[in-house]
């Protein structure tokens, strides 16, 4: 691909993270407004249906009262109970009053004696003694206007019917039910039997976000359901609420998404024309033999230094280039520099160079190459190498892997694993790869002389090395504590500030010839 063909290809994918970004708020908010209004819909039906039990429980109480001061004018003749009947009639709610004898109606407060069976009014189920409460389509004077009835009853089938009118009970739902903001209904408890408003009707069972409300005191529920309006209209509300916050997000999320890709974008050329420019330089911290005090070798690490910006954090431009693609370029680049240094400053045989390479480094065939060039650069006499894998991503377990690494070692080069225990390291790994050096991290060493489940866990890497007869290598010794620790413990090798920070070559090779083993 050309370099106009990567850079148009860059630019539409910075500009569809920059737009996946601003969409966020808004692929959150679209849900978070359903939701709430939703919430918001189920709140204001269970409300509704609160209303109306509150009102429908009030004038079943009243009912029950009448009924119970009426239930001694049971059995009495219609002219006896007359007068009364007809006093207790004009209450509000009530319909009629009537008075039962051996389940049998034979007066109203509303018409001369007749008689009717009970069973003939209520067909669908026996009344029992005591108090109930029963809902019915009509009633013999107002056929087709339905109607609650509160009876009371004795053993011996005498009592009264008090009949509340269903108008009422239809007019309170109406009144809560607003034109078609819920549908709501009342019921009895087996919902065979219910009462509806004139504008709304009773959700079904079991229907999407109902809300039912059981009266503690009387056989009935009120079942409320917002209506899909009103549900709408929380909706729209609530889009407009946070609009103008949704809005605001989305362009603070591009912005600060077009800001960061242009800074990692702009970072990734700037590493390339770093490389073309000779920007990237390498420093290197000694390596301490514990067992005899010499300069054992030293860790090259790469250090960038922008001009007119200064010295760039490693782990910043090394977290781009992994995942940018620029690890093994930046690791080739690393190689160059070394051979260059010890071609120009060579540092003898028995001194060993660690040089940092990545696992996909270690997949790709021409590692082997990459490192015989660079051996073939600064000679035989000016160093030995050691090959230190990263942890930062895990090794493939794919057999080119364990090929190069066997190739690596036969040709004389060492093998260690950096930064051990902190990534994706197992024992399968050690295992199968010849691996001569474990490098511990400086978190480890850190925790020497403290309470920290890190200093534990040196102990084990310590324990682990001895049994598989791996070198270690203390990454971070900066105190004497430290290193009488680690010595004690038979590590092998130490770097760190105690002794030296990364330095250039030439640096390096003064303080070499200076060092008498002593930090």
């Amino acid at each position: 691909m050309t370099t106009e063909g990567r850079h148009d290809k860059r630019w539409w994918l910075r500009w569809l993270l920059v737009a996946a970004a601003a969409a966020l708020p808004l692929g959150v908010a679209v849900p978070f407004v359903y939701l709430q209004a939703s919430l918001l819909a189920r709140h204001d039906a269970r409300g509704a249906a609160e209303v109306v039990m509150r009102q429908a429980d009030a004038i079943f109480a009243e009912a029950d009262r009448l009924a119970a001061e009426m239930a001694p004018q049971a059995g009495k003749s219609c002219a006896e109970a007359d007068a009364t009947l007809r006093e207790a009639a004009f209450q509000p709610y009530f319909r009629a009053i009537v008075l039962v004898r051996h389940r049998v109606l034979y007066c109203s407060s509303i018409t001369e004696s007749f008689t009717l069976p009970l069973a003939q009014l209520l067909p669908e189920g026996e009344v029992p003694p005591g108090r109930s409460f029963h809902f019915v389509p009509g009633t013999p004077m107002v056929p087709d206007r339905p109607a609650v009835m509160a009876i009371r009853l004795d053993q011996a089938g005498d009592g009264v019917i008090v009949t509340v009118d269903g108008r009422y009970l239809r007019d309170l739902l109406d009144a809560v039910g607003g034109t078609g903001r819920y549908r709501i209904g009342i019921e009895a408890l087996d919902g065979r039997h219910g009462l509806a408003g004139r504008r709304v009707g009773v959700p079904p069972p079991g229907a999407y976000f109902v809300q039912d409300v059981v009266s503690t005191i009387y056989p009935f529920r009120v079942r409320s359901l917002a209506d899909a309006a009103l549900l709408a209209e929380y909706r729209k509300r609530l889009a407009g609420s946070y609009a103008p916050f949704v809005v605001l997000l989305a362009l603070l999320l591009g912005y600060l998404c077009h800001h960061f890709l242009k800074y990692r974008f702009s970072l990734v050329a700037a590493i390339r024309r770093g490389m073309r420019r000779g920007e990237f330089e390498v420093h290197y911290q000694p390596v301490i033999d514990l067992r005899d005090g010499s300069c054992a070798g030293a860790e090259a690490l790469m250090r960038w230094f922008r001009p007119g910006q200064g010295a760039v954090r490693p782990d910043l431009f090394f977290a781009v280039a992994e995942s940018s693609g620029l690890a093994i370029p930046l690791t080739r680049h690393l190689f160059k520099l070394v051979g260059r240094d010890l071609r120009r400053c060579p540092m003898g045989p028995l001194f060993r160079v660690g040089l940092n390479v990545t696992a996909s480094h270690l997949v790709e065939p021409g590692i082997v190459d990459d490192v015989a060039r660079l051996r073939k650069v600064v000679g035989s006499g000016a160093a030995d190498f050691v090959l230190e894998i990263t942890e930062r991503e895990p090794l493939p377990p794919i057999e080119q892997v364990y090929e190069h690494m066997g190739v690596l070692s036969a040709s004389g080069v060492k093998l260690a694993i950096d930064d051990f225990g902190t990534g994706h390291s197992s024992l399968a790994y050690l295992e199968r790869f010849p691996v001569d050096y474990l490098k511990i991290d400086r978190g480890f060493v850190s925790a020497i002389g403290t309470d920290a489940i890190n200093a534990s866990v040196l102990e084990m890497i310590i324990g682990l090395a001895s049994r598989l007869g791996v070198e270690l290598t203390a990454e971070g010794v900066e105190t004497r504590e430290q290193l009488d620790y680690l010595a004690a413990q038979g590590v092998h090798y130490a770097q760190g500030f105690l002794y030296a920070r990364p330095m250039p070559i030439e640096a390096l090779r003064v303080w070499v010839d200076a060092f008498h083993g002593a930090p």
